[in-house]
């Protein structure tokens, strides 16, 4: 199982909260993309900083970047 680190790519406005470039959530998954387990993404965001980037818009690779840990 592999572990990634998202992050934000740049500044952007969720639901009225700022969010700063680099604010990152880490997610395990079988896949080796993490995007194609978009919704653990879009829990670690809720869970760790509850940011609902699903509803804003910004949960793809346009806003988010990912890394391998």
């Amino acid at each position: 199982m592999a572990t990634f680190e998202i992050k934000t790519k740049e500044k952007m406005n969720v639901n009225g909260e700022f969010v700063d470039k680099g604010m990152s959530v880490q997610i395990s998954t079988m896949n080796s993309n993490p995007f194609d387990d978009v919704e653990k993404i879009h829990k670690a965001f809720l869970r760790v900083h509850g940011l609902d980037l699903k509803s804003a818009g910004y949960l793809n690779m346009g806003y988010l970047a990912f890394s391998s840990i």
